[in-house]
């Protein structure tokens, strides 16, 4: 990511994040995500113990099949969100302590991307 000084509009490039926007890490907070939910989902297996027995399937209208893929693709963007705010803001407060090299100032504006590249 891309961070700059409040005082003096100094510029730094720092940290683990990409400093230009790119669809390899959006595919990487995907997956990051759909990791951290099938986590989640093992460990509270795992926590509860027992497996129910299959089911029979249930005939549902076609309708039931829509909702589920609009609810799971929102669940989804929510997720990929999160996980985002997570890993700036981890990279952030491991920055922000930094003073700037200009102006010997502590104030780091949010870090940014620029442009579009691979």
């Amino acid at each position: 990511m891309i961070y700059r000084c409040r005082i003096c509009k100094h510029e730094e490039a720092r940290g683990c994040l990409p400093t230009a926007t790119c669809g390899i890490y959006l595919a990487f907070l995907l997956i990051l995500n759909f990791g951290c939910i099938a986590g989640a989902a093992r460990g509270l297996r795992i926590w509860v113990g027992e497996r129910p027995a299959p089911a029979d399937p249930v005939e549902a209208p076609w309708w039931v099949g829509v909702v589920a893929v609009v609810i799971g693709l929102v669940l989804t963007v929510v997720g990929v969100m999160v996980v985002k705010f997570t890993l700036e803001m981890v990279e952030y407060l491991a920055f922000a302590r930094r003073r700037c090299p200009s102006c010997r100032a502590r104030r780091w504006s949010w870090g940014f991307t620029r442009g579009f590249g691979l």
